[in-house]
């Protein structure tokens, strides 16, 4: 509608006229007060930020106060639309694994329910000369049905547990995703790092400056530990220091990211510099999804591979044994 160039009031009048879900005409009625009584978009949709998201907020924002509202619903699909693609492609990666691994409880609750009981009176013939696998298979299967309860609500409660240490230690366990554990935090910082300077870049082209770029874009970003650091480098830049320096002494970004912000300090080609950075971080992005791929389904195959010898060994064995008794 706006590229049809109709004006915001007009394109939210229309929207309203047509059947819309709850969440969304309520927002259209909060962003038309917005416009008509020039209240501020960000108080009024402050209770919708959960549905909406950081970045949507941002750029209503910026677009409604700056009067390039078309502009800025531009960009807001842009930056929208790539970090759905980025979703999608981690979501396609991490999908075979997490079937394979459903698949593998599915055949053990299985085995336990409809295998095991057919092979028990055998199991009984040998006494106490079961094979160490099969010993332990029974032990587990026994275990798992005296105390199911109890194994619930201690999976429950450790979930439960771990979910509670995260809100309240959010930023340490945002910093040790994005430094200490390989691969995985690799493939993290390079997603963030896409996204942040995606929006830098968007807002930027906007004509604003790039300390502004950085101070609305670190809220899109909703790990604390990066958040912070990115805090620091506002902090550097208002006491003076080179937007590139400010970047390097975070000790966030690699070699390559730095060199390339000293570039745009020397041209003053921030736009060029910064689409660089982002297609570099895209490129990273996906070779990051590669890796992580390449290593996680193999090694899931291979538990896969162990757990059903483990438990072919556990039920064949003892067949085997008396076999050789009966012989």
């Amino acid at each position: 509608m706006l590229n049809a160039n109709l004006t915001l009031s007009q394109s939210i009048e229309l929207m309203l006229k047509s059947k819309q879900e709850k969440n969304i005409k309520e927002i259209l009625t909060l962003m038309e007060e917005s416009v008509n009584s020039g209240k501020s978009i960000e108080k009024l949709l402050n209770n919708k930020n959960n549905f909406l998201g950081n970045s949507s907020l941002l750029f209503l924002k910026l677009g409604i106060e700056n009067g390039n509202i078309k502009e800025s619903i531009n960009s807001l699909v842009t930056l929208l639309d790539e970090d759905r693609k980025s979703r999608d492609k981690l979501n396609d990666a991490i999908r075979y694994p997490i079937v394979l691994i459903i698949s593998l409880f599915v055949s053990i609750l299985m085995i336990f329910i409809y295998v095991l009981p057919n092979f028990e009176y055998i199991f009984k013939m040998l006494d106490g000369n079961l094979p160490l696998s099969t010993q332990i298979l029974l032990w587990i299967k026994e275990f798992s049905q005296n105390y199911a309860i109890v194994i619930f609500i201690v999976l429950v409660g450790f979930i439960f547990t771990i979910y509670l240490l995260y809100l309240k230690f959010k930023y340490n366990f945002d910093k040790f995703f994005i430094k200490n554990i390989p691969i995985l935090s690799e493939l993290i910082k390079s997603y963030l790092f896409f996204k942040l300077f995606l929006s830098i870049s968007i807002i930027v082209k906007s004509k604003y400056q790039f300390q502004i770029a950085i101070e609305h874009s670190q809220h899109i970003i909703k790990n604390l530990y990066i958040q912070k650091m990115m805090q620091n480098i506002l902090t550097n830049i208002k006491n003076g220091n080179s937007i590139a320096n400010s970047f390097e002494k975070s000790l966030l970004f690699d070699d390559l990211t730095i060199r390339l912000l000293y570039t745009a300090e020397q041209t003053t080609n921030y736009e060029i510099i910064l689409n660089d950075i982002t297609t570099y971080y895209k490129q990273k992005f996906t070779k990051s999804i590669k890796n992580f791929s390449s290593i996680l389904e193999p090694t899931i195959i291979l538990l896969i591979s162990l757990v059903v010898l483990w438990l072919i060994l556990a039920v064949m064995m003892p067949i085997w044994n008396l076999s050789s008794v009966i012989s």
